[in-house]
């Protein structure tokens, strides 16, 4: 029965060792301008190549709701120059788990996650497609072709997490932080830190192929800064399991220089522009 309170064991289970599980969609990689990307990236952290990683996923059996499709735009990053990862500059969700993901993933964990309109996965034979729709826009448009890698040394970047039926540890990194709310009703961030998130996952299929790729921008999502310059490949790609087991907190950050490079990927500009509005029914 429904109660607005519940169980010490629902507190307990809530976000425990949250897993997304039955993961297939698709992966791609492509040059872009190092200028561009390397100022979206916060200290500590640095860009160790001028490549956007990326993927459209339909997360099937994740554990903290219902199915739903991802959109992950990242890049590949170091942390005084020993640790690598994934820093993740924007994820869109869409379908009926996407508000629980985006919970889990913002609230929870500090990824950065929004809401898209609409996206689209499809695969036929030998071809599949992408597309993500935000504010009238179409965002981004993905085409895969099973066969020859645009640029097959982007293979080498991925091999260790793609390799099949062998499980595969990643580090992903993320700023967390606190709003706090003075008496005088401004809000200021605090505690903003730098964590990492480390996932095992378990790739079980794996099928290289060619990337055609286009993005364009709205107001609240400037993808079109990352410029394609070079489409590098793609894959269809299953995960079987993906499991984030442990999250290692790094180091404090500065709120004032890190907060300016947060903010789009989690929150649109109504939440600090007065005449930001629009209007959708």
């Amino acid at each position: 029965m429904a109660s607005y309170v519940v169980s010490h064991d629902d507190v307990k289970n809530f976000l425990n060792l949250p897993s997304m599980n039955d993961q297939e969609g698709i992966g791609f990689a492509y040059a872009t301008d190092e200028a561009v990307l390397k100022r979206l990236i916060p200290a500590p952290l640095k860009l160790l190549a001028p490549v956007v990683c990326g993927y459209v996923v339909h997360m099937g059996k994740p554990t903290f709701g219902g199915p739903y499709l991802e959109l992950n735009l990242f890049a590949m990053v170091s942390y005084q120059d020993k640790m690598m990862g994934a820093y993740p500059i924007s994820l869109l969700l869409h379908g009926p788990g996407a508000e629980n993901g985006m919970i889990a993933g913002r609230e929870g964990a500090g990824i950065p996650k929004k809401l898209a309109d609409m996206i689209d996965l499809r695969r036929n034979d030998n071809t599949a497609t992408a597309t993500v729709e935000r504010h009238g826009k179409t965002l981004l448009k993905v085409d895969w072709t099973a066969g020859e890698l645009n640029d097959p040394s982007i293979m080498q970047q991925f091999a260790g997490q793609l390799a099949l039926n062998k499980e595969a540890e990643m580090n992903s990194f993320f700023y967390t932080y606190d709003l706090d709310q003075h008496p005088d009703g401004s809000n200021h961030f605090t505690n903003v830190e730098l964590v990492a998130t480390q996932l095992r996952s378990l790739a079980d299929r794996v099928e290289p192929g060619n990337l055609s790729i286009d993005l364009q921008s709205t107001d609240d999502d400037p993808f079109g800064e990352l410029k394609v310059l070079k489409p590098l490949g793609a894959a269809w790609f299953h995960f079987d399991t993906s499991v984030m087991f442990n999250t290692l907190k790094l180091e404090a950050v500065d709120a004032e220089s890190t907060m300016p490079k947060l903010l789009t990927g989690r929150y649109d500009r109504g939440f600090f522009n007065p005449n930001a509005t629009s209007y959708h029914i």
